[in-house]
């Protein structure tokens, strides 16, 4: 049964418009740093602790696209939305909140909300080229800066003599994915779609590989 077309098109206005939010709160976080006051680091731990609720009602709008890819009403591999977005929940509930003030929460949530913000358009104006060809450019950069902070975020929890067994074990499976996963599999996948629109790579190239 189809979901009704309506809902995903809402949602993409509300999921486009949550991340500039988050994406906002950030510059004045990163507005803060410059201030030469004792509040600044007070000011850094605040305003990412009150972006947890928002990017898990986001992160809850990625659940249902993953649910879309199942039932085969949204392209994408389901395996891929399932591992990452496990990752994000696991850095938004643990790792950032064992983590208060250090400098990989800004830079993890800042990669995802650039990331997010160039993905929605694409699905907002699905004939403009111009959105896909950006949206494909875009996760070259913050890919490598969102799985590299998430990494040593998680390997700081990991380290951390406090941390019970259960999370040692999920955050392993996170240094996993995104240290070895990450640059043999993932990014190379990326680069293959973001070269070819910088022009980098021969557009016969591209034409002879398939999307999977």
């Amino acid at each position: 049964m189809m979901i009704v077309p309506i809902i995903p098109i809402t949602l993409n206005w509300i999921a486009f418009s949550g991340w500039m939010f988050v994406c906002y709160k950030l510059l004045v976080l990163c507005r803060s740093w410059n201030d030469d006051d004792d509040d600044s680091d007070r000011t850094w731990r605040i305003i990412v602790d009150d972006l947890q609720k928002p990017v898990l009602a986001l992160e809850g709008i990625c659940a249902l696209e993953v649910l879309r890819i199942l039932l085969g009403e949204l392209k994408g591999n389901f395996i891929l939305g399932v591992v990452l977005h496990a990752i994000r929940l696991l850095t938004v509930l643990e790792t950032m909140v064992r983590l208060p003030g250090h400098w990989t929460g800004p830079l993890i949530l800042g990669s995802w909300a650039v990331t997010e913000i160039f993905r929605y358009p694409m699905y907002m104006f699905p004939n403009n080229q111009l959105c896909r060809s950006i949206r494909m450019v875009v996760p070259i950069v913050t890919f490598p800066i969102g799985a590299f902070s998430e990494a040593y975020g998680a390997y700081l929890v990991f380290c951390d003599p406090e941390s019970p067994f259960g999370l040692k074990v999920a955050l392993s499976f996170v240094l996993f994915v995104n240290g070895a996963l990450g640059p043999t599999m993932a990014y190379p996948a990326l680069l293959k779609k973001g070269l070819p629109v910088l022009g980098l790579t021969k557009k016969q190239e591209r034409k002879n590989k398939k999307d999977y």
